[in-house]
């Protein structure tokens, strides 16, 4: 699992952690059973406070995604696969939402997005 944090954004950095785990979790990178990294380990790799993975960790285990188990750490739970695959297509809408806004933004159209879309699709293929 890769986690890359912006200290530049406006999203704060438990959230973009949070949000990356949730993603790895919910797609399947990351299977039920496996144990994430440890506080300090993950904190120590992003260069970032224990106290920023610990708030992204518990609000991770309050969504029902990971629980915390002795002597484990931090460990991933059985996610039903139509939750999983609500929640990936919920994110997918709201980034879609966001592009529109950028794009009505530098005035571009639904044409230029599909073009643009097309081409970075390409690109990841």
């Amino acid at each position: 699992m890769r986690v890359v944090v912006s200290t530049s954004s406006s999203t704060p950095i438990y959230e973009q952690i949070k949000a990356q785990v949730r993603t790895a979790i919910l797609s399947g990178e990351v299977q039920a059973g496996q144990s994430l990294p440890s506080l300090r380990q993950f904190a120590a790799d992003l260069r970032v406070s224990i106290v920023t993975v610990t708030r992204a960790y518990n609000d991770l285990i309050a969504e029902g995604l990971v629980q915390s188990a002795h002597g484990r750490g931090f460990v991933v739970l059985e996610i039903d696969p139509g939750t999983a695959s609500t929640a990936l297509h919920e994110r997918v809408d709201e980034l879609l939402r966001e592009t529109i806004l950028a794009a009505r933004d530098a005035r571009l159209g639904r044409a230029d997005i599909h073009d643009r879309l097309d081409e970075i699709w390409r690109k990841h293929d």
